[in-house]
């Protein structure tokens, strides 16, 4: 039997109270896992992020892939910096952590009945209510997106660009589907792991006022609709910090997001609250 899991938003630098090194080796040895993967938002930043998966692969007795979330693409101190200086961090901080040997983009997995395969996704305003792709550039500048949401900054220098949006995760759409085409699928089923949400059918409805703009940056239908194309019976996603199930159209989804941990049950307990919150896939 073969059991692998799977976690997200671990935010170590935010959670930095709780060891996550020991707190993951405790959760795979409780959990007889065979392998961990970790579906991004790790810690802000490139250095960050490759810090802890150098410790992480010194002390996990097991192998582990991981995922790009949007906050490890976070540029340190962005406003003594120019937009184009951000911007190449950013990207380059994205290439470097798609390339590791451990990116589940790069290195699907194969079991017996299952081929595990990842998208980092991206978000591009389709989750707006009315959207159209008219409306895409008006929706992508609303108040929430340009004062509110740290992405502008921190990855892109506050230059919001809903064209730019859309074709990186076009992009990712096409080099899935190019990975899919070249796979042996046989009779195993597909999974897909991914930091962002690929449906706002995952996201709770919450009584907030202008709720529906704090949406438009968790991520994208277009996920969803080529899921649905090429048949996909399982999607797991992080980023929204809502852990949900749903099923819809034939394929399970589910948001298996830690979060920062005063939005847990627990906020002293991180081993029992990924417990709560993980994916576990068992497989002959």
């Amino acid at each position: 039997m073969v059991r692998i899991g799977f976690v997200s938003d671990l935010h170590v630098d935010f959670n930095r109270q709780h060891d996550f090194i020991s707190t993951l080796t405790e959760l795979v040895a409780k959990k007889h896992l065979d392998r961990l993967v970790i579906m991004g938002d790790t810690a802000n930043g490139l250095e960050r992020n490759l810090a802890f998966d150098d410790q992480l692969a010194a002390k996990l007795p097991v192998p582990f892939q991981t995922l790009i979330g949007n906050h490890d693409l976070y540029v340190d101190h962005p406003r003594q910096k120019t937009v184009s200086q951000i911007q190449r961090a950013s990207r380059e901080a994205y290439r470097q952590l798609n390339q590791l040997p451990f990116s589940l983009t790069q290195h699907p997995l194969k079991t017996a009945h299952w081929v595990i395969t990842g998208i980092n996704g991206w978000y591009d305003d389709t989750f707006a209510s009315r959207f159209t792709e008219q409306r895409g550039p008006k929706l992508a500048t609303n108040w929430i997106a340009r004062h509110v949401w740290p992405d502008q900054l921190y990855i892109n220098g506050n230059q919001i660009d809903y064209y730019r949006d859309r074709r990186w995760v076009i992009s990712q759409i096409f080099d899935w589907q190019h990975q899919i085409n070249q796979l042996s699928l046989g009779n195993r089923k597909l999974l897909v792991a991914m930091h962002m949400l690929p449906t706002k059918k995952l996201v709770k409805s919450l009584p907030i006022p202008f709720y529906d703009r704090f949406l438009y940056q968790l991520g994208s239908e277009r996920y969803r609709e080529i899921f649905e194309q090429n048949h996909v019976s399982r999607s797991l996603s992080g980023h929204s910090h809502m852990p949900k199930i749903i099923r819809y159209r034939g394929i399970d989804y589910q948001n298996i997001s830690l979060g920062y941990d005063f939005q847990w049950q627990d906020p002293a307990d991180a081993l029992g609250e990924l417990e709560r919150v993980m994916f576990i896939l068992e497989d002959d």
